[in-house]
């Protein structure tokens, strides 16, 4: 039995995880007593600045990490961005549309469950092969 995991591909997830190395290099840079040109005038406020933008975006970067579909021998798994995992069937799942080395999975619903493609995604085309055994449609 062979459980396949695709993680979401999000176009924003690099600058994202730019944003939070900065800001947590800017909150050290703050919190240790090294002189630094180019401050904003109440030294409190140069942490605190960097907290706000650090907490958000390493959340985001987490939980973008965290998102994915896994695909067991009888059911699957899906975790959203945002929300608790939920468990589906193959039933649930419209069709799969391959374009070129891109995939992208449809729910019942028509509305777009995931994207993956062969750049990111190892065995991608093992996946296919399976969704496709499984009874999902494929659609060029």
């Amino acid at each position: 039995m062979r459980t396949y995991r695709i993680s979401a591909n999000f176009p924003f997830a690099l600058p994202v995880t730019f944003i939070a190395v900065l800001s947590a290099a800017w909150l050290i840079l703050n919190i240790l007593p090294i002189p630094v040109e180019g401050q904003f005038e109440p030294k409190w406020i140069n942490p605190v600045l960097a907290t706000i933008l650090l907490i958000p975006t390493g959340f985001l970067s987490f939980k973008m990490h965290r998102c994915c579909l896994t695909l067991h021998e009888n059911d699957l798994v899906y975790t959203p961005l945002l929300g608790a995992p939920r468990n589906m069937s193959y039933k649930d799942l419209q069709k799969i549309s391959i374009g070129g080395k891109s995939y992208c999975i449809y729910k019942a619903d028509g509305k777009v469950l995931i994207r993956f493609d062969d750049a990111f995604t190892s065995d991608a085309s093992d996946i296919v092969a399976f969704l496709k055994s499984k009874g999902v449609p494929t659609e060029l």
